[in-house]
């Protein structure tokens, strides 16, 4: 089956050129004909004219055409391969010119015909039933005799009909011939270039065939080797790049597998020990032993709550209200909420807020802020800084752009920044960089995070800081 395309590809070729070879063959016999006929009639004109000239020429008032004259007309005749009938202006036949093709009986040599003429030396037969036997056989052209303007007789120049049949069958012949092997040679040349062209468009194909058959059974190390700039090296990228997001894709799940594990075991394991030593008279049921055991549940509950608020996100219902807010309240309202637990890790979170109105979620966009202020300090060391800000600027690039001012959400901090391999994928679900790794979490904020602030018309950026540190940017359009 791989090779049946090739082969397909080379009989394609082979085809193609045969039948090149045909419409080659069928205009050069139409129009070729009709121009070889045409060199014919050219040539049998020049031929007779050569005749005609040589009478004119050597004509001899009063007496007309000596012996000398009529044997080099003779000798002109059987060169051009004519026979020459000369008659008076009266239409007296006075006398014949053999050419190679007028045997005795048809035509005699020379009759007698007044003027001095020479008398016939043949013993011919006479001169009307010689003449009706030429027409059938031989092409006749008649042809006026003047010198110096006075008409001295008429020549009639015979052309034998089968020279002119054996010329035009033996054209055809060859030409038919020449085509049959230019036909042969170009199907074979078609047909082993066809094989090696094929065979370099087929084989990377042959090899994309196999590398995907390797990652259909679970190979996702496969990768190819682009051959060329053109379509299929495009498909051997498009191919590469889809076997790394699927490697990349089973890498995440089975770290989403393992975060979500651990996320559910620790506090599954420690509400179970609480309770077993609350069971077993170990410890007390004080409120303090109650309160670690809800502190445990309340973190299963936000868990699951951000599964669910991206599984509504995905499924596109999520609902979003769009009234006119000020972004600063916003960003205010999220430091305040932020402000307990930075103190507690000696982060600073400062604030730069200039009051701009947009039209969104408030809810939902304080929970964006949230999850960039929670993210923000994961990856801020202790002593560290952290500064929500919000000001009018451009658009993003793109058309989106055209719109006018937007509203700008920005969260910078002083951390390590973020992996340039890293980057493309830092708002994919479940996707921890190897920074992230020693933190709690599954992946989820930042997610959620793009989620609703594209739910609201806006889009949300993350770029290294020139200060040092990561930037991540919300941008809503501006309401007036």
């Amino acid at each position: 089956m791989k090779r049946g395309l090739r082969l397909r590809l080379a009989l394609t070729h082979a085809l193609v050129a045969l039948l090149a070879i045909v419409v080659v063959a069928v205009i050069v016999f139409v129009a070729g004909g009709r121009r070889f006929d045409s060199y014919l009639s050219e040539v049998q004109r020049s031929r007779n004219e050569a005749v005609v000239n040589a009478l004119t020429q050597t004509y001899k008032a009063p007496d007309g055409w000596d012996a000398a004259a009529i044997y080099a007309l003779s000798q002109i005749a059987l060169l051009n391969n004519v026979d020459v009938a000369v008659y008076s202006p009266q239409g007296q036949l006075l006398f014949t010119v053999q050419g190679r093709h007028m045997g005795r009986g048809m035509m005699g040599g020379m009759m007698g015909g007044g003027n001095g003429m020479m008398g016939d030396a043949s013993g011919a037969t006479p001169a009307p039933q010689a003449t009706a036997l030429s027409r059938d056989q031989f092409e006749v052209q008649s042809y006026p005799l003047v010198v110096d303007g006075q008409k001295v007789g008429t020549a009639e120049i015979y052309a034998p009909r089968n020279a002119r049949a054996a010329a035009e069958s033996a054209y055809q012949t060859a030409l038919t011939r020449n085509l049959v092997t230019a036909a042969l040679v170009a199907a074979v040349l078609a047909f082993l270039i066809s094989l090696f062209v094929s065979r370099r468009i087929t084989g990377p194909l042959e090899e994309l065939t196999d590398a995907a058959e390797d990652v259909a059974g679970g190979n996702l190390e496969v990768r190819v080797s682009p051959r060329a700039d053109d379509e299929v090296g495009a498909l051997a990228t498009a191919f590469n790049a889809m076997a790394d997001r699927l490697a990349r894709d089973e890498q995440w799940r089975r770290d989403m597998t393992a975060d979500l594990s651990h996320e559910l075991r620790t506090p599954l394991a420690t509400i179970q020990s609480r309770i077993e030593a609350l069971e077993d008279g170990v410890l007390p049921a004080t409120p303090e032993n109650l309160r670690v055991i809800g502190a445990e549940v309340e973190r299963l509950g936000r868990l699951l709550g951000a599964l669910r608020s991206l599984n509504e996100l995905e499924s596109e219902d999520v609902s979003v209200e769009h009234e006119r807010l000020d972004l600063a309240d916003v960003g205010r309202d999220a430091v305040a909420r932020a402000e307990t637990v930075y103190a507690a890790k000696g982060v600073a979170l400062d604030d730069d807020l200039a009051a701009v109105a947009v039209k969104g979620d408030r809810e939902r966009l304080l929970q964006v802020a949230a999850n960039l202020l929670d993210n923000a300090l994961k990856f801020t060391p202790q002593g560290g800084r952290v500064v929500l800000a919000v000001a009018l600027r451009d658009g993003p690039a793109g058309a989106a752009a055209s719109r006018g001012p937007w509203a700008a959400l920005t969260v910078a901090d002083s951390g390590p920044g973020i992996d340039p391999i890293d980057l493309p994928f830092i708002f994919d679900r479940f996707y921890r960089s190897q920074a992230a790794r020693g933190t709690q979490g599954v992946g989820l904020g930042l997610a959620i995070a793009r989620g609703l602030v594209e739910a609201q018309g806006g889009v949300i950026e993350a770029a290294d800081s020139p200060e040092g540190g990561a930037v991540f940017t919300v941008r809503l359009p501006a309401a007036g």
